[in-house]
């Protein structure tokens, strides 16, 4: 665990910071400190792309730049449009993904390799980034009984993870030649599609909901982590854990 000292660990570390006083704050100051963590974002990205001169989403330290503001965002969102306000489930996430951005994940700069260098590129990972920022939210707003933002989050998700699914398809076929190739990522991509799609064939049940948004978020956690950086399942998508 090292501390980032430069100009972008400072934004990341004061992330950590305001993201566990929005969970301890009381909500009315909470939220206001949590809500800095969308400018701070913001920040961190812009500079990150200025030092690399390519949308930061090349490894999972740059992907994971995105999640502390998506989450703040939706914060604000679900307040706006469900009257609720998700301030401490929202920072607490915000906690779990800013801590190792700052303190774990190497910050080691590189170049996009050619077959990332696609229209595509932006829209794919970025769809994916936001299908599992809301997944998690939809949880555990699931967990916290919050129905509605539940449902709207997980709806959100889901079409953000299947259109994420086809431009990656369609992006194999114009980087390899192929639109599917059993790549292990791909699998599990698809594995995690299937589990939230048979939500919507599912009864109405809460331990259903509950149980099937609980076996997707460990579906995409085994994919960014032990599938990505396993050297156990190498493949076409192994340069995304560098």
């Amino acid at each position: 665990m090292t501390l980032k000292t430069d100009t972008l660990g400072w934004l990341l570390n004061a992330q950590v910071l305001l993201a566990m006083l929005g969970v301890a704050l009381p909500k009315r100051i909470g939220r206001w400190v949590w809500g800095a963590v969308l400018p701070l974002g913001a920040a961190a990205i812009l500079v990150r792309w200025g030092a690399v001169h390519h949308p930061p989403m090349r490894n999972l330290f740059e992907a994971f730049l995105w999640l502390p503001p998506i989450l703040a965002g939706a914060t604000f969102l679900t307040a706006w449009r469900d009257k609720v306000w998700t301030v401490r489930l929202d920072a607490l996430l915000g906690f779990i993904v800013a801590f190792p951005l700052a303190f774990v994940f190497s910050a080691e700069e590189g170049q996009l390799m050619p077959a990332l260098q696609s229209p595509l590129f932006v829209p794919h990972v970025l769809g994916y980034m936001l299908a599992y920022a809301l997944m998690a939210r939809a949880f555990a707003l699931e967990c916290a009984r919050c129905f509605d933002a539940a449902r709207r989050s997980f709806a959100w998700g889901f079409f953000l993870i299947s259109l994420a699914l086809a431009l990656g398809s369609i992006w194999g076929n114009e980087a390899w030649g192929a639109y599917w190739q059993w790549d292990p990522k791909e699998q599990w991509s698809l594995a995690t599609w299937l589990v939230y799609a048979a939500l919507w064939h599912v009864p109405a049940s809460r331990p259903w909901r509950l149980t099937l948004l609980g076996v997707g978020l460990l579906a995409i956690i085994l994919t960014v982590t032990w599938i990505n950086l396993s050297k156990l399942f190498p493949g076409l998508h192994s340069y995304a854990g560098l």
